[in-house]
This record gives C-alpha cells, sequence and structure tokens, in this order.
C-alpha cells in the first residue's frame, strides 16, 4: 500500500474510509489514496503549517470496521488479541521509521493513538510506485536508470541493517519513483507480520515472488534472515523488472529451480531490445538470486563491492526517472491509462534479427518465465501489451533454433505437453495455464512441413490493454 500519491491522483473510495473532510486535530481529510490489508492512507491538510501531507490509519478490515464517527470496532471478540497486536506493531513501526533519517526513507512527522487505532503523519510524495511505471516503459530499463534505483534503495537497506532491522518487504510497489528526488522505499510492514493467528503463532504475511526461503521458516530454523534476506528480495525485484513478469517464488525454486537464469534474461534483453548488461552488474544481480542463504551477498557493502559502485551515481538528489529513460517512457494518456499496449510480439523460435535501436518497439518489454520439458529446454513467455508469447528461448541449447516439426504426444497422455494448451492438455506440466481471463490462439506461419509449423500465442481481450502481472 502506497502512502504517496500519484501525479495526478484518483479518490479512492471504501466504505470504512473517513470521508472528506473529516479533521483529526489540525489535520483535514481532503482524499483517500489508498486501501491495503491493514490500513488506509489519505491526503490531508495541515491547518497549522499550511502543508499537504499524507495519513496513514491502522485499520484492518478483515477484523475491524467503523462505528459511527471515528472509532474503529473489532468485528468478532475472537479477533480482539489480532487487532491489538497489530495495533501495537503499527505504533512500533512508527516509532523505529521516526528514528531513522535518510532521503530514500519514508519520514514520520508524528504519530498518535485514538478512537480505537492509530494514525501516522507523513509527507505527501508525488510520483508512482516501480510497479506502475514499468508499464509504460517500452523496454526494460537501462542498466544505468537501474542503478541510480539500487543505489538509493540499498542505501536505505544499509541504515535500516545498522538500526538491526530488516525492510522484509522490498517489492515492485513498495519502491515509490519521485517526480523529483531519489527513491524511496515504502513500508516495512511491522505491523503485518504481528498479526497473530488463533493458535497464537506469528504469521508473516510476505509477497511469495519476491520474498527469499528463510523467510518461509521458523525462529528455530537454521536458515537465518539477514541483510542477505533483503539483498534477495532487491534481487528479485530487478530480474522482475527487466522480465515485466514477478520471478518465481522461492518455495517453488526449493523444490525444482525451474526460473530462469538472470544472466539468461539479459541476453534475451540484449537481442530483443539492444539493451545491454555490464557482466559485473549481471553476475552480482545473479549472485543476490541465489536460494541458499550462504550463496549471496551478505551485506549491503558486499553487494555494492560486487556492482563495482563506490560513489553515488551523480544527480541523485534531483533524479527524474521518467527523462532519464528517454524514449523508453511512455507518458500515461490519462489517469485510467493502462501500460504500454499494441506492440508485435517477438518470436524467439527463430533466429533473432539484426539489432534495432531501443526506441523501436512500439510495445512494452518481454517477460521471462520458466517452463521446459523433461530438463532439455525451456520455454520463456513474453508478455508485450496485453499480448502474451510462449515461445522456446533462443539460447537453451544446440539446436535450439532450428526449425521443428509436430512433436509426438506423451504416451498415456492426452494433448502432450510439447503441443499448445488447449482445454484438454492445460494441466499438462510443460506448458503453463494462461493467464486468467486470455484465450489462446492459433495461427500459421508459411506453407505446410516444418516451414508452415503453429504459431500459439496467448492472446489477451481488446478491453485489458494493461500487462499480466502477478503479486
Amino acid at each position: 500500500m502506497d502512502i504517496a500519491r500519484t501525479a495526478s491522483p484518483r479518490a479512492a473510495d471504501h466504505v470504512d474510509a473517513l470521508p472528506s473532510g473529516t479533521r483529526l486535530g489540525e489535520f483535514e481529510i481532503t482524499a483517500l489514496l489508498g486501501v491495503g490489508g491493514f490500513g488506509m492512507v489519505y491526503q490531508a491538510f495541515d491547518h497549522s503549517l499550511l502543508r499537504f501531507v499524507a495519513i496513514k490509519e491502522y485499520m484492518p478490515a478483515a477484523l475491524a470496521g467503523r462505528a459511527d464517527g471515528q472509532s474503529l470496532w473489532v468485528r468478532s471478540s475472537s479477533d480482539e488479541q489480532s487487532f491489538q497486536a497489530g495495533l501495537a506493531s503499527f505504533v512500533s513501526e512508527a516509532r523505529l521509521l521516526a528514528q531513522f533519517d535518510h532521503p530514500s526513507l519514508v519520514k514520520v512527522f508524528r504519530f498518535w493513538e485514538a478512537n480505537r487505532t492509530a494514525y501516522m503523519v507523513m509527507p505527501l510524495y508525488s510520483g508512482m510506485t516501480l510497479k506502475q511505471a514499468r508499464m509504460h516503459m517500452r523496454t526494460p530499463p537501462p542498466e544505468a536508470w537501474l542503478r541510480q534505483l539500487l543505489w538509493s534503495v540499498t542505501s536505505a537497506l544499509r541504515v535500516l541493517h545498522e538500526g538491526q532491522t530488516l525492510h522484509r518487504d522490498v517489492s515492485p510497489d513498495n519502491i515509490f519513483l519521485q517526480d523529483n528526488g531519489p527513491p524511496v522505499l515504502l513500508d516495512l510492514g511491522a505491523a503485518r507480520r504481528a498479526l497473530r493467528e488463533r493458535d497464537g503463532h506469528y504469521t508473516a504475511v510476505l509477497k511469495v515472488n519476491y520474498a527469499p526461503i528463510e523467510q518461509y521458516a521458523d525462529a528455530a530454523s537454521a536458515l537465518r534472515q539477514g541483510p542477505w534476506s533483503d539483498l534477495y528480495s532487491l534481487g528479485a525485484v530487478v530480474h522482475g523488472c527487466l522480465c515485466n513478469d514477478a520471478p518465481l517464488p522461492a518455495t517453488l525454486r526449493a523444490v525444482r529451480d525451474r526460473m530462469v537464469p538472470f544472466a539468461r534474461v539479459a541476453r534475451t534483453v540484449r537481442k530483443q531490445f539492444g539493451v545491454a548488461y555490464s557482466p559485473e552488474f549481471v553476475q552480482a544481480i545473479s549472485h543476490c538470486l541465489a536460494l541458499q542463504p550462504e550463496d549471496r551477498p551478505q551485506s549491503v557493502d558486499a553487494f555494492l563491492q560486487a556492482l563495482q559502485m563506490t560513489s553515488a551515481p551523480p544527480g541523485l538528489e534531483h533524479f527524474d526517472f521518467r527523462a532519464a529513460l528517454g524514449e523508453v517512457w511512455v507518458e500515461p494518456a490519462g489517469p485510467d491509462a493502462g501500460g504500454v499496449a499494441g506492440a508485435t510480439p517477438i518470436d524467439l523460435s527463430r533466429p533473432t534479427p539484426a539489432r534495432a535501436p531501443a526506441h523501436a518497439g512500439a510495445g512494452a518489454g518481454g517477460s521471462c518465465r520458466a517452463g521446459g520439458g523433461r530438463g532439455r529446454s525451456r520455454r520463456l513467455c513474453r508478455y508485450r501489451g496485453g499480448r502474451v508469447e510462449l515461445h522456446r528461448d533462443a539460447g537453451a541449447g544446440p539446436g535450439a533454433d532450428r526449425p521443428r516439426g509436430r512433436a509426438r504426444a506423451s504416451p498415456g497422455r492426452r494433448g502432450c505437453a510439447r503441443r499448445p494448451p488447449t482445454a484438454r492438455s492445460r494441466a499438462c506440466r510443460h506448458w503453463p495455464a494462461p493467464p486468467q481471463g486470455l484465450a489462446v490462439a492459433a495461427g500459421r506461419r508459411g506453407g505446410g512441413g516444418a516451414a508452415g509449423r503453429r504459431r500459439h500465442r496467448v492472446v489477451a481481450p481488446a478491453a485489458t490493454p494493461a500487462l499480466h502481472a502477478r503479486e
């Protein structure tokens, strides 16, 4: 949940939200900016200092509702303990944030408890999250842009780690890109981590695609959490940013690691979009994505050393993320506009043509995801402006670029994994199921034989221009 606003905020709505005009001391609520599972964020005007601020209210909608006026009531007596534990941790999060002073960490102006809840007053940032911004990029962002982002986030993480605190929730929607200024790391998530189940055990509510394996373990496990845990999440953010899709969860990787290696992702981006990444950058991100904690960088300084970054990039204090992207950035047509749409999908089953300039593409960057069959090759899934293309990785191995004829069905299985997914074969392990709401379409290319083999795409409905994403 954001504690900031976009450049053109749209008023949200919720049955339990405070209405506009509500006074909380010297603050007057002017709009609801966002709603999360454990709180609400409002835009408010400070009548004392004559400025706009953001107010975050503890409001776990699953546990409590709004009584007459501003007070909350707990829906069930069995939820009272969980509600109070979350409230105490919400206040602890505010006190924790108030201890730190860094341009890439959210500041807390003040906080207080009232109306059976608590409030935090914070700056009202202007911009958008990394998750929102990625939907308006024609191609994956260049390395120089990512280095500016990484320096800001790792600087904020270093401050937290030196204070014996882990973020534990680094993700694209918790990295806020200001219109002018360094990126900001949002939401420590302390209130969510403290909510208890009814049996009294603490439950960690995390983003499964970005959380390292040790965040699933209990306190007695040999998998300890540390700075390396936040660095795994940061590496997953970069992996997903290039792929334009969330990476595989660490729990699935622990069973069978089918996530496309970051080095292969970087090669694919270079071939398809002409966006190159240095060997030290690729190696450092790959190091962060190691499944076992001991195989990752053990500190922020070790990670920056692997990146060969010894000082802040120039001009970071006035960083304009749109201008730094240049022609990669596509300005949204309006507040309701989705991501970049209408691009022609690129088929990696054919040899890669000569590279075109990065601005030549008309759509958003591709998404890489492991499929694969029987360990011999992997298919990647490219999301291009509302269109998803299943194809074979050109670098999967010898003969990957050769034309392939129709494969035979596996014995005892209707609808082979090596044929396109249909209603009868969609559960086959070799083909990932199409995203919900998408349809499978097929078309011929050329004449008969191998040259005329069928191409299979997963095509989004015309009414869904936004790129497919999972949390």
